[in-house]
């Protein structure tokens, strides 16, 4: 999966959300585009590969690892856009 530039429809973020790089200066960490909203929520987006698709259509799961040494923990992963607000 590759991190992408996470264009949401404005409908579905509060008001003050802004585009952040997470890590941008951080030359050990890859920069992380995301949406921080002013409620403390950060939303990235990622896009798979064609061979990740059809991992998934053949039934494999998906994994999510947190490193929860950072100020970044809690978690929320779906499959397409949902009301953040």
């Amino acid at each position: 999966m590759e991190p992408v530039d996470p264009r949401i429809d404005p409908a579905f973020v509060p008001d003050g959300s802004r585009a952040v790089v997470i890590a941008e200066h951080q030359p050990q960490y890859c920069p992380l585009p995301s949406v921080r909203t002013p409620d403390g929520k950060i939303i990235t987006r990622w896009a798979l590969s064609n061979d990740e698709r059809a991992a998934i259509l053949r039934g494999e799961d998906v994994f999510l690892t947190i490193w929860s040494h950072g100020p970044i923990n809690p978690v929320c992963l779906t499959v397409g856009p949902c009301d953040w607000r």
